[in-house]
């Protein structure tokens, strides 16, 4: 009985420690995905003051990010 108890205690271990690289992983997707948008409206700013143009307001980016984040939502909402 001992030896199961101990068994299934390592398989947790494991398991714990998996799903913290997975995590992880994830939260490093996440950041690296925020750069991108970061030095992506930089660079678009960027552009529009090189050509004369007036860049996007940030008001505006946000009410699209909000607009895209509603369209990427189902109807239903999440499961």
């Amino acid at each position: 009985m001992r030896f199961l108890a101990h068994l299934a205690l390592f398989l947790l271990t494991v398991l714990e420690m998996a799903l913290g690289v997975i995590a992880g992983s994830i939260a490093l997707v996440s950041l690296i995905t925020e750069m991108a948008a970061r030095a992506t409206a930089a660079g678009g700013d960027a552009f529009a003051r090189h050509f004369g143009l007036t860049p996007t307001s940030p008001r505006l980016r946000e009410e699209l990010a909000a607009l895209l984040s509603t369209m990427a939502t189902p109807a239903g909402g999440t499961r």
